[in-house]
């Protein structure tokens, strides 16, 4: 989840009531953290916990005027927080010490220190923990994975498109399982940098291309548009926001593929997608998290 860095990692933390809260803190706190996660502390009863990962120490008076704005927005006391440095270890390399092969729906993923046997008919992707978010160990990336293999027995893309690429993993699953080109993105150019690595180490670099752009906004992406499927495991809040932007970009006819959202936050967010005559094919349910097949119409 974290990087290796010339300056300590810190994590922050602070608790909420609600939520909605939680979502106002997470995205107010974007601009500082690398990676986030927002999560109730007893399930269905809260307070909801956030935690972000800093790579060198905030600017203290910034960050305290950041939280302070959010609670205002959230219309919440105040909270207190925490922010202090990791334990100085290569975090890369202790989470690839403790990453194990993955199996989601036909595809098989495994890290390059595995040395046993890949499932015959399985589809092989090769991955390692990174600086960049995606490993197929965490539920969201898990369910898009097992929707991805369902839709290939009966759809085949033409033109898709993997928004918030992380490491990679969805679009060379793509690849993999239509070895169709994929177009990926994400706002992390180093995101970018290690999805492009990946694919040269599944030696799929001739299908998947990747680029920098926040949302829609790189032109290569519109101009590639109208896609026939996206994928986009992002969050419940962003995946809200960008409905209309998100199911312009794809033909009638074509799926959608959402995850980064709790099974809580699954009515908010097909609701905005309904709206732009996007409904729900599939939900893949896992430790709490969804990830959703959608269709647009």
């Amino acid at each position: 989840m974290t990087a290796i860095a010339s300056q300590p990692i810190y994590k922050l933390e602070l608790f909420v009531d609600t939520e909605d809260a939680a979502e106002i803190f997470a995205t107010a706190l974007e601009s500082f953290v690398f990676a986030a996660a927002a999560f109730e502390v007893l399930p269905d009863i809260g307070p909801w916990r956030y935690e972000g990962y800093i790579d060198g120490l905030p600017d203290h008076d910034s960050l305290v005027s950041t939280i302070a704005l959010a609670s205002i927005q959230a219309g919440v006391k105040e909270p207190d927080f925490t922010c202090l440095p990791l334990p100085d270890k290569d975090w890369v390399a202790e989470n690839q010490k403790s990453f194990n092969e993955i199996e989601a729906g036909r595809f098989f993923i495994y890290p390059s220190v595995y040395e046993g046997i890949v499932p015959s008919g399985s589809w092989p992707l090769k991955i390692d923990a990174a600086t960049a978010f995606g490993t197929g160990e965490h539920a969201t990336t898990k369910g898009c994975l097992m929707a991805i293999s369902d839709l290939s027995k009966y759809f085949k893309p033409e033109n898709p498109l993997d928004l918030g690429c992380g490491t990679g993993i969805l679009a060379m699953g793509m690849a993999k399982a239509w070895r169709i080109p994929v177009f990926a993105s994400d706002i992390d150019p180093e995101a970018v940098r290690v999805t492009n690595y990946n694919a040269r180490l599944n030696q799929l670099q001739d299908y998947v291309t990747a680029v920098t752009s926040a949302g829609f906004r790189q032109r290569a992406l519109s101009d590639r548009a109208p896609y026939d499927l996206i994928v986009a495991n992002i969050l419940a809040n962003p995946l809200r926001k960008m409905s209309k932007d998100l199911a312009s970009r794809v033909e009638t006819g074509g799926y959608i593929i959402l995850s980064g959202l709790l099974n809580s936050q699954e009515t908010a967010v097909l609701r905005a997608y309904r709206q732009q005559n996007v409904t729900l094919e599939k939900r893949y349910r896992i430790d709490g998290w969804s990830a959703l097949l959608l269709r647009k119409w």
